[in-house]
């Protein structure tokens, strides 16, 4: 495993973990979920799972996450897209006979689609692991709780606020990017047919207690997603031991099919 750090065209940087087998069939990028990183559970499981099904892992830490160089740079949509579009230049660079897959974690999942929709890009095989389809809601609410009010307040006070969703860190969150929420709702932006066709795949936990699952069902339908809910499961979809390699299993057979 090896990290190191890509620069964007803006200057700011990408921490990113790379781990690339000799037997390569293909490269996915990682992208991890809100107040999550590169070192995640989630994107260990895949560094070791991956490798050994001969697709090489590149993950990177989005904006404002992780404790390296990307934590340093403002959450902003636009960003995250910049750092996805970053890590697929560079492994088109380095491997630029290799196919490319995306693998988003719920928030990752949702800047993941809309990158794809929105950006030229080369992969075409992607999945979403408990995708964040109904990213916006979580922070616009039009019934919030008194916690949530007190970070709105934060919001209009000093101009940001700093939610974990009881996810991981507090991330911080500015006018700015509750705005770019606002602005990108993924049921009406994702196209996944507008840059050739691609083939998605989404996991969802049954009982996911951030991410509803009748809004990934909703996405799934309406964009006609094969989706397969882990019964038992949260958003975490490690409940039981074994869903994290389940969930692997079936990633790399889309990938590989």
């Amino acid at each position: 495993m090896e990290t190191f750090v890509l620069e964007k065209r803006s200057g700011a940087q990408v921490s990113c973990v790379q781990e690339i087998p000799e037997n390569l069939k293909g490269i996915a990028i990682v992208l991890h979920g809100f107040a999550s990183s590169k070192e995640s559970d989630t994107v260990r499981m895949l560094l070791r799972r991956f490798p050994e099904a001969g697709i090489g892992v590149v993950a990177i830490d989005q904006p404002a996450h992780g404790d390296a160089e990307s934590a340093r740079e403002e959450l902003r949509i636009e960003a995250c897209k910049d750092s996805l579009a970053a890590a697929e230049a560079y492994v088109t660079a380095h491997w630029p006979e290799q196919e490319i897959f995306y693998f988003g974690s719920s928030f990752g999942a949702y800047i993941t689609g809309l990158y794809i929709s929105t950006r030229p890009h080369k992969g075409r095989k992607v999945f979403f692991r408990s995708g964040a389809v109904n990213m916006p809601t979580l922070f616009i609410k039009d019934d919030p709780t008194e916690a949530e009010k007190k970070m709105l307040q934060d919001l209009e006070e000093k101009g940001y606020m700093q939610p974990s969703l009881d996810l991981g860190s507090p991330i911080r969150v500015t006018k700015a990017m509750m705005d770019d929420l606002a602005g990108n709702d993924l049921f009406e932006i994702f196209d996944p047919k507008k840059y050739g066709a691609h083939a998605v795949r989404m996991v969802h936990g049954e009982i996911d207690d951030v991410i509803d699952p009748e809004a990934a069902k909703r996405f799934a339908e309406q964009f006609d997603i094969p989706i397969t809910f882990f019964e038992g499961e949260g958003h975490s979809i490690s409940n039981d031991p074994q869903s994290p390699e389940r969930l692997a299993d079936l990633a790399i057979e889309w990938f590989q099919q």
